[in-house]
Parts: structure tokens; C-alpha cells; sequence
């Protein structure tokens, strides 16, 4: 019933002001966490969870968040049992709160002719509507006056493509070891599906040769073909276009990490205040699955990888 009013809006704006920060990687690979810790510095707006009920409608969503969020606009602290204070934790790339940080699958479908992230043909590349993502994400920024951080993997695959017509992107591409990966992701398809049998999540071009592999093959592949489709698209864009960093890294020293992005990107205020920021996180690389399900993995990423060089 909104979208219309989104549509109008949409011809007030163009390109977004502020850059868009797109982060990128594998499922599991500590995106959400990559979000949730430069949402913390306060430098960036995010799609939150009461945003993403507004996906389309998200420039009335964004209003309706700051009337009913921000204590700037709250005389007399009479929304104040509706705040939520974000935290760093995630189940299966979902947070808790309203505003806790969302993936906004929602908003991002609207514009693509697919509907889980994956590869597209040209052909379906001249179909995602380009013009009217960038004029939705200028909206948001319209409200919130900063740059906005999203998950993007439904534009991972053809980043190379998107980044020429969307300037304002940066990408920020977040990796971890790939034991970890494959372990994880082996379990949110138990978690989702109540079976390690059928596929979960991110469809690399190779996924019609996967499709019918074997569950162990599947998520090897998975991770393997997402990892290098990742980096074969952002190698030849401009440094201050892209930032690359492991999960493990980020976790262990999480403010260096932050100045060493804030000057990649140029973008200062990424450090004007990281008392929010701790001095380490807890990773989560703890070995779940039996050394047997372990090696079985590792076994097929090794093979996989082979046949590739």
C-alpha cells in the first residue's frame, strides 16, 4: 500500500549522496558481524529490523524509525521503552531487537529478476533496475544524512558490473578460514532444512555442476566458487573502491582494523568514535562437526581447488 508514495518520493532523488557500503563474502563468514561493528561507530546508517519491514517503502521507514527511535525526537522519554540497544551477536545472520541489524533481502529482491543471490547472464543483469536502487538508497540517506552499510549479495556475484554503475559503492569483503566456513554452513542447512541434503543460500555460476554433487561437494564448492568470484571482481577496481580483511583478523584487533578502512576509503569519520568498539571479540572458529565430517570437508575443498589451477 506505501510503494506508491516510495515511487514519488523516488523522483526527488537520483544518486545517493553518501557512500553505500557494500559488504560481501560467503554466508558465515561474519558479515552481519562486519555490520553490526561499523554500525557501531555511529558513522553509517544500516537497514535495521523495523526498517526492513518497510522495504518498500524504506524513506517512510526510515522516518517512522527516527520519529519513534531517536531520543532527539522524543521529549519527555515517552517512546524510550521501545529503544533497543543492538548487540553482537547473530542466529544464522539474524539479530534480535528493532534495531537490531537486518540483511534486507527484502529490499534488495524487489529490484532483481531473481530471488536468492546468485550469478546473473547478461541478460538478466538488464533487468535489475539499477536507477531506481540507487534512487531508494538516496532517500534513506536523506533522513539519516550519512552513508549507508548493507549486506549486498545479491549484487556479489557481478560486482565488477556493479560497481561501474553505482559509484557511490565500496565493498568491503569479509573471508575466513574455509574449515570454519564449510562447517557452519553444513549446519544451517541441518538448522534451516533439517537435512545437510539440500542446498542452502548463495548460488555461484558453478552451481549448476554442484547441484547435483554431494552434500560435502556442495558446500566445499560453495565456498570455494563464492571466494573467488569475490576477488576476481574487485582485483581491478580502484583501491579506495574495496577493502578485503579476514573474520579472524576484524575480531582480534577491531579498531585497527576500523583506521586502517577509515583511510582506504577516505573516510574519516569511520574514527571520530570507537568508544563503542572493543578492544577484541570472541570468534566463533570452534570445532563443531566430528574430525571425521571435518576431514570429509577439507578432503573436497582440496580437490575442488585442484581441479580449478
Amino acid at each position: 500500500m506505501l510503494e506508491p508514495i516510495q515511487q514519488e518520493v523516488n523522483q526527488s532523488f537520483s544518486n545517493p549522496e553518501y557512500p553505500v557500503i557494500g559488504i560481501v563474502g560467503c554466508p558465515r563468514s561474519g558479515t552481519t558481524f562486519m555490520t553490526q561493528l561499523l554500525a557501531a561507530t555511529g558513522a553509517v546508517s544500516y537497514p535495521s529490523n523495523l526498517l526492513s519491514r518497510f522495504a518498500y517503502a524504506p524513506y517512510l521507514g526510515a522516518l517512522i524509525q527516527q520519529l519513534l527511535m531517536n531520543p532527539e525526537y522524543d521529549l519527555g522519554n515517552e517512546f524510550s521503552d521501545l529503544r533497543s540497544r543492538s548487540e553482537f551477536s547473530s542466529n544464522v545472520g539474524k539479530t534480535s531487537g528493532a534495531l537490531g541489524i537486518n540483511e534486507f533481502f527484502h529490499f534488495w529482491r524487489r529490484f532483481f529478476p531473481i530471488h536468492d543471490p546468485g550469478h546473473l547472464t547478461e541478460a538478466e543483469l538488464g533487468q535489475v533496475r539499477i536507477d531506481n536502487i540507487r534512487q531508494e538508497l538516496a532517500s534513506i540517506q536523506s533522513v539519516y544524512r550519512k552513508p549507508f552499510i548493507s549486506k549486498i549479495m545479491m549484487l556479489q556475484y557481478n560486482l565488477a558490473y556493479f560497481a561501474e554503475k553505482m559509484p557511490e559503492l565500496k565493498i568491503i569483503h569479509v573471508k575466513r578460514d574455509p574449515l570454519y566456513l564449510m562447517q557452519s554452513m553444513s549446519e544451517a542447512r541441518v538448522k534451516y532444512y533439517g537435512s545437510d541434503n539440500i542446498w542452502w543460500s548463495v548460488k555461484p555460476k558453478e552451481y549448476s555442476f554442484l547441484k547435483d554433487a554431494s552434500p560435502a561437494t556442495q558446500v566445499a564448492g560453495q565456498v570455494l566458487f563464492t571466494e573467488r568470484a569475490i576477488q576476481n571482481q574487485i582485483k581491478d577496481l580502484p583501491e579506495d573502491r574495496w577493502f578485503e580483511v579476514s573474520y579472524e583478523t576484524v575480531c582480534k584487533q577491531p579498531r585497527e582494523f576500523i583506521v586502517n578502512l577509515a583511510d582506504r576509503f577516505l573516510m574519516p569519520e569511520f574514527v571520530r568514535d570507537l568508544s563503542q568498539i572493543e578492544a577484541t571479540y570472541k570468534s566463533g572458529n570452534t570445532i563443531r562437526l566430528s574430525e571425521h565430517e571435518l576431514k570429509h570437508l577439507k578432503k573436497e575443498y582440496q580437490l575442488l581447488e585442484a581441479s580449478q589451477e
